[in-house]
Order: C-alpha cells, then sequence, then structure tokens
C-alpha cells in the first residue's frame, strides 16, 4: 500500500524539520514548507492526504490557509498546530472543518495517534465514495441497501418468499423499513403485475376499518349513497398490506381469519360472497407472541398468519450499513441531488457511526434530510443527531440484555454515556469536564469529537455551574 502523503505548514522551520522527520520515521511521506503559498502550489502539483497547519502565522492565519487550500484539495483533512493560549481558535478550526489539533509542545506519539486517527476516518471516507461509485447488486436489493450478513440473508429469503403466496409477518422496530420490504415481497414476486395495497390499522376506529378492509353496498349505513369497494377486495390479483396488525379488533380479526381460510368476503349490508385472490402481508413493531399472551391476538388468527416470520434488525445491530445508507440517501435524495452534494466530513461521519439509532432508518433519513436543507457547499460538515438524547450503550435484545455486545462495543458505548453525562453536568464546560475525568482538555476535545457529542448542546440546561472556554 502506498505511504500516505502528508504536507506540513509551519513558519518554523525546526518545526517543519521535526515533523519531516517525526512522519518519515512512522512510515509517511512528508513533505514540508514555511511558505503558505508555496503549499498551495505544491498542492496544485500533487496530491496529498492531509495537511498539518500552523494556526498562527505573520502573513495568514491557519484558518484562512486551509479554506484556500481545499480549492485545490476539496477532500484534504486538516490537523491544525497551536500554542495553548489560541485553543478557542483550534476549535474554531474545527468547526470551520478541520479533523484536530495539536498543541505545542507536541507529544511525538500524541500527533502520530491523532495522524492515524484522521487517515483512518478518510479510509472511510473514501469507502463511501467507492460505494457511491460501485453499488453493486450483492448490496442493493428493491431499494433497500446492506451489507450486514442478516440482512443479506433476509434479501435472499425476501427473493425466495417472492415467488409464492405465503402469507408473511414481518417486525421490527419502527422505522427499520417494514413496509420496503413488504413492497419487494410483492414487486421481485409473480403478482408484480397486480396491485400492492397498504393500509395502517392503527389509523383508523373499528366501524371504519371494517368498511374500509371489506368495502359496502349502497344503503348499508346512512351516507353509504353508492356502493364501495374495500382494500381486500382492491388487492384481489396483488397484495395486501396489513401494517399494525396488533391494533386489529378481535372481532375484525376473526373475519380476516374467514378471509385467509375461504378466500371470499361479503361486503357490509351485503349477502353475496365475492372471491378474491390476494397474498397478505402483515407487519408489527410488538412482540406479537406477547399480544397472544395479553389477549389482543386471536391464538387462532396469529398461528394463520405467521406462515414465515420476517424479522428486520435496527439499525444500532447494524452501523457498519450507516456509509451505504447516507451514500444511498445521496443519491437518492431530490434536493441532495439539486445541491450536488457529494459526502460528509469525517465529524459528520463520526458523529452518524457513534449514534444509537433509537428511530432507526426513519431517523437517520430525518437527521439527513436536515442537514441537506442546511449545507451550502457540497459537503455536509455536521449533523444534528438529536443531542437533546444522547445515545447510550446499545442495547440489544437477549438474555443479558446491554451485556450481549462485544467488549469493545459496550466500553464504547459506555464511554460517549460517561462523556455526556459530564457535558450534562457542567452545562457543555470542557474545563469542568477535563479536570472530573482527570484528562488534558485536548485529550477530551478528542473523545468528545470521536463520539460526535457537541458541547454546545449542554449549554443552558440544569448544571453544576458556569460553562468554561472551550
Amino acid at each position: 500500500m502506498m505511504a500516505a502523503r502528508i504536507l506540513v505548514v509551519d513558519d518554523d522551520p525546526l518545526i517543519c524539520e521535526q515533523l519531516s522527520s517525526l512522519y518519515a520515521g512512522a512510515g509517511f511521506a512528508a513533505v514540508a514548507t514555511n511558505e503558505p503559498q508555496e503549499a498551495i502550489e505544491i498542492l496544485g502539483r500533487d496530491k496529498y492526504d492531509l495537511g498539518i497547519v500552523d494556526l498562527k502565522m505573520p502573513s495568514i492565519d491557519g484558518i484562512t490557509l486551509m479554506q484556500e487550500m481545499r480549492t485545490r484539495a476539496p477532500t484534504l483533512d486538516f490537523i491544525m498546530i497551536t500554542g495553548h493560549a489560541s485553543i478557542k481558535g483550534a476549535v474554531e478550526a474545527i468547526r470551520m472543518g478541520a479533523s484536530d489539533y495539536i498543541t505545542k509542545p507536541f507529544d511525538r506519539d500524541e500527533i502520530l495517534l491523532a495522524t492515524q486517527k484522521v487517515l483512518e476516518r478518510r479510509r472511510l471516507l473514501d469507502e463511501i465514495d467507492y460505494l457511491r461509485k460501485q453499488l453493486s447488486e450483492r448490496y442493493s436489493f428493491a431499494h433497500m441497501v446492506s451489507r450486514n450478513a442478516v440482512m443479506l440473508e433476509l434479501f435472499s429469503t425476501v427473493e425466495m418468499l417472492a415467488e409464492g403466496d405465503t402469507t408473511v409477518v414481518i417486525t421490527g422496530e419502527s422505522g427499520t423499513g417494514k413496509e420496503l420490504v413488504a413492497r419487494a415481497l410483492h414487486f421481485q414476486g409473480k403478482r408484480k403485475s397486480g396491485r400492492f395495497v397498504a393500509i395502517n390499522c392503527a389509523g383508523l376506529p373499528e366501524q371504519l376499518l371494517e368498511s374500509e378492509l371489506f368495502g359496502f353496498e349502497k344503503g348499508a349505513f346512512t351516507g353509504a349513497t353508492q356502493e364501495r369497494i374495500g382494500k381486500i377486495e382492491w388487492a384481489s390479483g396483488g397484495t395486501l398490506f396489513l401494517d399494525e396488525i396488533e391494533s386489529i379488533p378481535l372481532s375484525m380479526q376473526m373475519k380476516l381469519l374467514r378471509v385467509l381460510e375461504v378466500r371470499n368476503i361479503e361486503r357490509l349490508g351485503g349477502n353475496r360472497q365475492i372471491p378474491v385472490d390476494l397474498r397478505i402481508v402483515a407487519a408489527s413493531n410488538q412482540n406479537l407472541e406477547e399480544a397472544v399472551r395479553s389477549g389482543h391476538i386471536r391464538e387462532d388468527f396469529y398461528y394463520r398468519i405467521n406462515v414465515m416470520p420476517l424479522r428486520i434488525p435496527p439499525l444500532r445491530d447494524r452501523l457498519e450499513d450507516v456509509p451505504l445508507l447516507v451514500v444511498h440517501f445521496l443519491q437518492t435524495h431530490p434536493l441532495a441531488q439539486e445541491k450536488g452534494i457529494k459526502g460528509l466530513s469525517d465529524n459528520a461521519l463520526a458523529q452518524l457511526g457513534s449514534y444509537s439509532w433509537p428511530g432507526n432508518i426513519r431517523e437517520l433519513t430525518n437527521v439527513l434530510e436536515r442537514a441537506v436543507l442546511r449545507t451550502k457547499g457540497d459537503v455536509i460538515l455536521e449533523v444534528d443527531v438529536g443531542p437533546l438524547q444522547p445515545s447510550r450503550a446499545p442495547v440489544v435484545s437477549g438474555d443479558n440484555g446491554p451485556f450481549d455486545v462485544p467488549l469493545k462495543e459496550f466500553v464504547r458505548g459506555a464511554e460517549r454515556e460517561y462523556l455526556a453525562h459530564l457535558l450534562e453536568r457542567y452545562q457543555g464546560g470542557i474545563g469542568q469536564s477535563a479536570r472530573h475525568a482527570a484528562v488534558d482538555q485536548a485529550t477530551l476535545h478528542r473523545k468528545i469529537k470521536a463520539h460526535g457529542l457537541r458541547p454546545s448542546a449542554f449549554r443552558g440546561r440544569n448544571g453544576a455551574g458556569p460553562t468554561s472556554q472551550e
């Protein structure tokens, strides 16, 4: 693999020499200059992976130079070098798009670690760019994308089931994409030329739900001035999708059970049997077995519809899909396409990758839509992942609750929760939080940013006292 190329810009020749030697010893290809204009010219001749820029130089400030260098290399990442007196300026540089900052005099291991982290994030961004260009069929199925093993198995199962008429129940948390799976069952199979008819069973009272499903004859009730075809009859030849089936009243479950068994219906106010030929796909975000035990779902109805259960995992269990979902969103969202948005900054990607997504893909889509609306350039620099509810350590269904995750994932979640607690307690104050955590401010800044937290989001809450300077 080709060594990462690093461009160092500092008005102090000694620092240029020290960093060049340090990076060369670590296996990087480094070029250093103490002339900002020369740095811009160098970028015009060669491609670099990372810029190390002094925040304060006589001829130009580091933030301005970073912005000018980005005109030559839009995807170039930056680490700012700063004195202790200019920490606020470094924080401003990060707000303007720098990936990190290192204080003078810098520690050898500290700057190498920071460099490796930034380059690793760049690798992830390059992977997103690759995915944008190379979204292959193995990761895409019926408007759904994933490279998670469970989801790929789900795609395979859906493809197999689509060719038959087996009744399917799809379960999963809200926002996981249950209707997308239902549509895939329809449009990938033999009934794709028929109608896909969806109805949310929780959105209608019992009387209205019955007329919506079964239709009615003229004069069946006051206001029924003409006959009306119901959803079941309308879906004949295609697929009927019943969402939130746990909300269907028990009396209606019995009528639907008969439809499933004899394949005909009677409209309200009528007495003739109307044959129907349809596939039924149901969905729920509840535990249906528990609903049977509690008496909300008839046992015979449950066993009749639950011929083939499909479960969609929550997004927190497949965080490796977040970059792929982002790419898919940017490729298909009209406003993102209109504005020419090409990707996300490393900070925005870190925020997305460290959040637990209680609202799943629907929440991710909402976050990205807000970011697209606010973005002025072609790269999303920052995303809002709901700072009022910082994500907790990942919780996975299982006998051991949150302990059913790898140690690394649990520790990362616990660290994020600890940092969020400190920021909440000290109202976003970095100084007080760092003293409480017994670490220096630079380390705390780095960890906060890696977890996608924003100190400013915690200001103004009930806390221990006034906030300190960032």
